[in-house]
């Protein structure tokens, strides 16, 4: 049975409540407890009080803490729960989050649940330091008391208490139970005022009845809420959806939007301004970028410059930065498994005069560290450069150990990491890694495209990549996407402070692919390695199919995923990763990539993996069949 206890001013106004229709009923037959209590019988002013002016001043008085305080202790002394902890306790306040039918469910489900009823002016606000878990509004309005919120809040969790209403289906089809409005309802008799009941209500054909009613549900709820109807259409869309390209780019957080929405709206002044919105704007951006180099580990080692991506972070690289420092040499290090915004732009500086190599990987897609050591010139090599999650396969490479025979051979040479595929989803630290350049994007972590950070040593010496207003400390000039830097801030705090669990679900979510295809199928090719690999990247070849092909048979399904790099997949070349891996034309023609983020679920997972096997049995039947 659950019980509610609410505190109150008013318990007869409350009490009225429950005492007619289904939630009376409910009570009367054991289903639900609801009592309520006077907040005053605990007050101990002797002229009966319950609140008191407040300090500072203002309108109004504000309710006292001791009545409120014995009022929830003699609660829980009378009424203690199963487990003597503390019930969940609500507080009614125009200031709390929203009350939404998903909040009913939620709440439903405890056994125990205590709604406190502000009057006056408010509660003192040690009350809700010392008692209360959540605020709850009923809307953007002000009342004289909490009592009907908590009345309305009382009676729609009632509703969903196992045994209160004759059926699941009573509430389940009702209105905002599943985002629509509830569909039209009609009853005897058949013609009212010329307006007759449709037919198909008649006919009895049950299934053409729950077609009716769905489709006047989505009609109905598209004239009369708008924003409801774009979340189901959302949701109806991404219900046969299943999305395997995350390390292409990932789908922007609600959140994210959010925050975006709010900074174009309040702080829309150029930052630059000197005006008190441009400085409020200014204060933001310098609030963000501390706390995205706090992320890394650099709040006291390094800056933090923000770019339209890891593309340009990665060209400012080469294109500005080595320029900037020429006394370090003109030799210039990068791994054969860079992606194409590291390796064009090093072999573009050849035609600057730079002299570029290009370290071997195993077989595994790692660098080889010894080779790369006997490749650096002390004193003229100027940069090396080795990304930390190949984008391809999910290689993990030895940064930490590359920084380290850099520094014994060659101290001044420069250190640069594109982190595009390893930042959110792996630590990363600049003290730990020891690089002096990394750059990150925000579209790979569920944040807005088009932003991205370099962060730079504070030993690098740095050439301006724009010129013009002097924006980022003078070394990209142009106003700086405001709410974009915030979007990102926020994609890159949520998914960095739970790096472990969502480590722990991509990791089951390979597995389920990797098991699936290693017992499904006997011709395949795991290119991704089995250690040191993250675990957001599975990348294998079926030898003798055509990649496009699986990705446009799998497609049929619902379910995406790419051909390679997204950012090299439209190019004739084979990857070069798999080529500097050993692979053959084969095995390479036949890879694709599998990636994901922990918005996926396994069950998207089995799903996906069941039909890939599926699809590729077809394939290599109908191959055997071409060939014969």
């Amino acid at each position: 049975m659950k019980r509610i206890d609410i505190l109150t001013l008013f318990p007869d106004m409350c009490s009225a409540a429950f005492s007619e229709s289904i939630v009376a009923r409910a009570i009367k037959a054991g289903h639900l407890e609801i009592d309520c209590h006077q907040i005053r019988t605990y007050t101990e002013d002797r002229q009966g009080k319950v609140d008191d002016y407040p300090y500072g001043g203002g309108p109004g008085l504000i309710m006292s803490y001791q009545p409120v305080k014995s009022c929830y202790d003699a609660v829980l002394k009378d009424h203690p729960t199963d487990d003597g902890g503390k019930p969940y306790t609500v507080y009614m306040s125009p200031q709390g989050t929203p009350f939404t039918q998903q909040t009913a469910r939620r709440l439903a489900k405890l056994d125990r649940l205590v709604i406190i009823c502000g009057h006056y002016e408010g509660i003192d606000e040690r009350i809700i330091e010392d008692i209360v878990d959540e605020e709850i509004s009923m809307g953007d309005f002000v009342l004289t008391g909490g009592e009907i919120p908590a009345m309305a809040v009382a009676d729609c969790i009632a509703r969903l208490v196992p045994g209160v209403l004759a059926s699941d289906e009573a509430y389940e089809n009702e209105s905002h139970s599943d985002i629509l409005l509830e569909y039209a309802q009609y009853t005897r008799p058949e013609v009212i005022a010329g307006k007759k009941v449709p037919d198909v209500l008649l006919r009895g054909n049950h299934a053409d009845i729950e077609q009716w009613r769905l489709e006047n549900a989505i009609g109905r709820t598209k004239e009369k809420r708008p924003d409801l109807y774009e979340k189901y259409m959302r949701r109806e869309r991404e219900k046969n959806t299943y999305y395997f390209d995350n390390s292409a780019t990932t789908k922007q957080w609600d959140e994210v939007t959010a925050r975006m929405a709010r900074v174009c709206e309040v702080l829309y002044a150029n930052p630059s301004s000197l005006h008190g919105p441009g400085f409020d704007a200014e204060k933001e951006l310098t609030s963000v970028r501390r706390k995205l180099l706090g992320l890394i580990g650099g709040e006291d080692s390094g800056n933090l410059y923000f770019t339209s991506g890891a593309t340009e972070a990665n060209n400012w690289v080469f294109r500005s930065i080595l320029p900037a420092n020429p006394r370090l040499g003109r030799h210039v290090i990068i791994s054969a498994v860079e992606h194409p915004s590291v390796s064009e732009s090093a072999l573009s500086m050849k035609e600057q005069g730079c002299d570029v190599e290009i370290a071997p990987v195993d077989a595994d897609g790692r660098v080889n560290v010894a080779k790369l050591a006997e490749m650096i010139r002390p004193g003229e090599t100027a940069l090396v450069s080795v990304m930390h999650v190949n984008s391809e396969t999910g290689s993990i490479q030895p940064v930490e150990e590359i920084v380290r025979e850099v520094r014994r051979l060659s101290p001044g040479t420069l250190v640069h990491c594109d982190c595009v595929q390893s930042f959110g989803k792996i630590s990363v630290n600049v003290k730990k890694l020891g690089a002096d350049l990394i750059s990150v994007s925000a579209h790979k972590i569920h944040g807005p495209r088009g932003i991205g950070f370099l962060y730079a040593d504070k030993r690098v010496k740095i050439k301006p990549l724009l010129y013009g207003g002097g924006q980022e400390n003078g070394f990209r000039s142009g106003t700086e996407n405001l709410p974009a830097i915030c979007g990102f801030e926020t994609a890159a705090s949520v998914i960095c402070g739970s790096l472990d669990d969502r480590f722990s679900k991509a990791a089951r979510m390979k597995e389920i692919f990797t098991s699936a295809i290693t017992s499904g199928l006997k011709t395949y090719v795991l290119n991704s390695p089995e250690e040191n690999c993250s675990p957001y990247i599975l990348n294998v070849s079926f030898p003798g199919l055509r990649a496009e092909v699986i990705l446009h048979t799998l497609e049929k399904s619902g379910i995406y995923v790419s051909v390679g790099s997204a950012c090299s997949s439209h190019k004739k070349n084979r990857s070069a990763v798999l080529t500097a891996m050993g692979k053959n034309t084969k095995v390479i023609d036949g890879a694709i990539r599998i990636s994901f983020s922990a918005d996926n679920t396994e069950e998207q997972c089995e799903f996906a993996a069941k039909t890939l096997v599926r699809e590729i049995k077809t394939l290599y039947a109908l191959h055997s069949r071409k060939k014969n």
